[in-house]
């Protein structure tokens, strides 16, 4: 019997992507600065900055390339790599979130600032799974010291004293 050598792809090489998210760029940069320093990796169809509702750059762009792989060269030769005059840190040069991932982003900053918690890192972490089985057994022991008349005294003193 032969084995079978399965090779995937990562999510990026999934989707293609091509467009990358610039962080960390100088406020006076404009897309023409942006351009000359990422049109070495490739063919750029776009290159936008972020501003906000007063024109003012946000110190980020968007960067789209003709193909994911001049999007690597790109994030590999300067994802790091310097640090623009004005910029508290180096570089980022990373693929640009898809809508989804954008989605669930903002759903868990809301859920943040409204002092929730995330129902995602409760329900599959390894954390989840002991606090929901601890949930489930004080709750079952709360019923059973509220209900003392239903158990026999010597089961309710076991389960009263194995408990702490």
């Amino acid at each position: 019997m032969a084995a079978v050598l399965q090779v995937g792809l990562s999510r990026a090489e999934q989707r293609e992507d091509r467009k990358l998210f610039v962080g960390m760029l100088n406020k006076q940069q404009s897309e023409d600065d942006v351009r000359r320093l990422f049109e070495a990796f490739g063919n750029i169809e776009e290159c936008t900055i972020l501003r906000g509702p007063d024109g003012n750059s946000k110190g980020c762009a968007f960067v789209k390339y003709s193909s994911h792989a001049e999007a690597q060269a790109a994030i590999n030769a300067l994802h790091g790599s310097q640090t623009m005059p004005g910029a508290s840190s180096s570089l980022v040069v990373k693929f640009a979130d898809t809508d989804k991932e954008r989605t669930m982003r903002r759903m868990q900053q809301m859920a943040g600032q409204m002092g929730m918690f995330n129902p995602m890192a409760i329900q599959f972490g390894a954390y989840g799974a002991y606090a929901q089985a601890v949930s489930i057994d004080s709750s079952s022991l709360s019923a059973c010291l509220f209900l003392p008349h239903v158990l026999a005294p010597s089961i309710l003193h076991h389960i009263t004293m194995s408990s702490f």
